[in-house]
Protein backbone atom coordinates (compact mmCIF):
# COMPACT_ATOMS: atom_id res chain seq x y z
CA UNK A 1 0.00 0.00 0.00
CA UNK A 2 1.60 3.56 -0.52
CA UNK A 3 0.20 6.34 1.08
CA UNK A 4 0.31 10.19 -0.16
CA UNK A 5 -0.51 12.95 1.10
CA UNK A 6 -2.62 15.89 -0.64
CA UNK A 7 -1.87 19.57 0.88
CA UNK A 8 0.22 21.34 4.15
CA UNK A 9 -1.41 20.89 6.39
CA UNK A 10 -2.60 17.51 4.96
CA UNK A 11 -6.27 17.77 3.69
CA UNK A 12 -6.64 14.34 2.12
CA UNK A 13 -4.59 10.87 1.71
CA UNK A 14 -4.52 9.02 -1.92
CA UNK A 15 -3.90 5.54 -0.67
CA UNK A 16 -2.83 2.88 -3.24
CA UNK A 17 -3.90 -0.34 -3.21
CA UNK A 18 -2.72 -4.10 -5.11
CA UNK A 19 -4.86 -7.05 -5.70
CA UNK A 20 -2.84 -10.07 -6.41
CA UNK A 21 -6.11 -11.63 -7.25
CA UNK A 22 -6.97 -9.31 -10.10
CA UNK A 23 -3.09 -8.03 -10.59
CA UNK A 24 -4.91 -4.70 -10.67
CA UNK A 25 -4.28 -1.41 -8.53
CA UNK A 26 -6.87 0.64 -6.96
CA UNK A 27 -6.81 4.35 -5.44
CA UNK A 28 -8.87 6.17 -2.77
CA UNK A 29 -8.99 9.79 -1.89
CA UNK A 30 -9.28 9.77 1.74
CA UNK A 31 -10.66 12.99 3.57
CA UNK A 32 -8.65 13.62 6.63
CA UNK A 33 -8.43 16.37 9.65
CA UNK A 34 -10.78 18.94 9.42
CA UNK A 35 -12.24 17.74 6.36
CA UNK A 36 -12.95 14.94 7.36
CA UNK A 37 -17.28 14.77 7.23
CA UNK A 38 -17.22 18.07 5.20
CA UNK A 39 -18.85 17.49 1.68
CA UNK A 40 -16.01 19.12 -0.57
CA UNK A 41 -15.19 18.20 -4.21
CA UNK A 42 -12.78 14.96 -3.82
CA UNK A 43 -11.40 12.98 -6.70
CA UNK A 44 -9.23 9.93 -7.10
CA UNK A 45 -7.86 9.41 -10.89
CA UNK A 46 -5.53 6.28 -11.15
CA UNK A 47 -4.08 4.99 -15.09
CA UNK A 48 -1.03 2.57 -16.21
CA UNK A 49 1.94 4.64 -16.60
CA UNK A 50 3.31 4.62 -20.07
CA UNK A 51 2.28 6.86 -23.27
CA UNK A 52 -0.06 4.33 -24.39
CA UNK A 53 -2.41 5.44 -21.39
CA UNK A 54 -4.62 8.29 -21.29
CA UNK A 55 -5.78 9.79 -17.83
CA UNK A 56 -9.23 8.41 -17.44
CA UNK A 57 -12.32 11.12 -17.79
CA UNK A 58 -14.33 11.76 -14.60
CA UNK A 59 -16.80 11.80 -12.62
CA UNK A 60 -18.07 8.16 -14.12
CA UNK A 61 -15.14 5.65 -15.46
CA UNK A 62 -12.97 2.76 -14.01
CA UNK A 63 -10.12 4.82 -13.25
CA UNK A 64 -11.83 8.15 -11.84
CA UNK A 65 -14.23 9.33 -9.28
CA UNK A 66 -14.83 13.06 -8.40
CA UNK A 67 -17.54 14.43 -7.01
CA UNK A 68 -18.62 16.13 -3.61
CA UNK A 69 -18.20 13.37 -0.79
CA UNK A 70 -17.97 13.90 2.69
CA UNK A 71 -15.35 11.16 3.53
CA UNK A 72 -14.07 9.88 0.26
CA UNK A 73 -13.36 8.99 -3.81
CA UNK A 74 -12.92 5.80 -5.11
CA UNK A 75 -11.94 3.10 -5.40
CA UNK A 76 -11.01 3.40 -8.60
CA UNK A 77 -8.98 0.90 -10.33
CA UNK A 78 -6.75 0.68 -13.47
CA UNK A 79 -8.46 -1.26 -16.52
CA UNK A 80 -9.71 -4.80 -16.57
CA UNK A 81 -7.39 -7.52 -18.38
CA UNK A 82 -4.23 -5.28 -17.80
CA UNK A 83 -1.86 -6.98 -15.68
CA UNK A 84 0.21 -4.57 -13.71
CA UNK A 85 2.12 -6.98 -12.05
CA UNK A 86 5.35 -5.99 -14.38
CA UNK A 87 3.72 -2.42 -14.79
CA UNK A 88 3.52 1.37 -12.59
CA UNK A 89 0.88 3.39 -12.30
CA UNK A 90 0.22 7.10 -12.73
CA UNK A 91 -2.07 8.56 -9.43
CA UNK A 92 -4.01 12.12 -8.82
CA UNK A 93 -5.65 13.36 -6.28
CA UNK A 94 -7.64 16.30 -5.16
CA UNK A 95 -9.54 17.97 -2.31
CA UNK A 96 -11.37 21.24 -2.85
CA UNK A 97 -8.59 22.90 -5.39
CA UNK A 98 -5.91 21.39 -3.89
CA UNK A 99 -4.29 18.36 -6.26
CA UNK A 100 -1.08 16.15 -6.23
CA UNK A 101 -0.22 14.12 -9.26
CA UNK A 102 2.36 11.46 -8.57
CA UNK A 103 3.44 9.11 -11.53
CA UNK A 104 5.82 6.02 -12.41
CA UNK A 105 5.19 4.63 -8.70
CA UNK A 106 4.33 1.58 -7.74
CA UNK A 107 6.56 -0.34 -10.05
CA UNK A 108 5.56 -4.63 -10.20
Amino acid sequence: MGHYAIGSPVKAYMDVYWSSTTKRNCLVTNHTGATYGVLLYTQATIKPSGSGYSWPSCPSSVGCDGEMYRYYAGPVYTPAGVDMSNKCVDIKGYIMDIGRTLTNIHCG
